[in-house]
């Protein structure tokens, strides 16, 4: 094993939406086959032409994003900065952690917050370096390549479990449970679990590394843009 590569998982974030946005329409259509009108065209789409569509496009999405390009590569002599060109040593590297940090902005009117999953690297004697949108499993192959390496992995387990989970039991609900099976205690839950996903997780997580290493990560907020305390990635 040379070398394990990350790519950007920031293309999740899109494609959660265009699924749930397909997932609503499957929902409110609520069994029945789906018309619509498109450059002088009308079509027609059924319940299982519209799953299999969006199970063949997420596919190919998923496909791409792992393909091409990527950020980082873990080897066995540390872990490769593609934007900066840098490896850091597994040496020179005192723990990892992987936490959310908001990211807020405001453009062309529109308001977009997104957990953004991020590989901390705490180095001795200089600065962190944040690695934005890169998969959890990058805690597990440092793992693999340097054992005795502290990280937070099992906290960080957690919140990717409780996040696939909220996830995927939305997009159960519109994709295949159907209009009947929707009550109003599954909104309520919704609600409260995307509160702790969005605002009570990400606090935790980065309050937690602030105690054991200082004060180094920070959420955005309307007026400050990457405010953590370390190089941005």
């Amino acid at each position: 094993m040379n070398k394990i590569k990350f790519h950007s998982i920031y293309y999740r974030f899109y494609l959660f939406i265009i699924l749930l946005t397909i997932g609503v329409v499957k929902f409110i259509s609520n069994g029945k086959p789906i018309s619509a009108h498109f450059l002088g065209y009308n079509f027609t789409i059924s319940q299982d032409q519209l799953t299999y569509i969006t199970l063949g496009l997420t596919l190919v999405i998923v496909v791409i994003f792992s393909i091409f390009g990527y950020k980082i590569y873990l080897c066995k002599d540390g872990i490769y900065l593609r934007k900066i060109d840098l490896l850091v040593g597994w040496d020179e590297i005192d723990s990892l952690s992987h936490v959310w940090i908001n990211s807020f902005s405001v453009r062309n009117g529109l308001i977009r917050f997104y957990n953004r999953k991020t590989l901390v690297i705490y180095r001795k004697g200089y600065k962190a370096i944040c690695v934005y949108n890169i998969s959890l499993l990058s805690l597990f192959a440092a793992k693999v390549y340097c054992n005795r390496i502290k990280t937070n992995i099992l906290l960080a387990s957690l919140a990717t479990m409780l996040n696939v989970g909220f996830g995927g039991w939305v997009l159960y609900q519109f994709f295949f449970a159907g209009l009947d099976s929707m009550k109003l205690w599954i909104f309520f839950t919704w609600m409260g679990l995307f509160f702790i996903k969005t605002l009570t997780l990400p606090l935790i997580m980065t309050g937690l590394e602030n105690k054991i290493h200082g004060d180094y990560l920070f959420h955005d907020t309307a007026y400050r843009k990457n405010a953590s305390k370390a190089i941005h990635l």
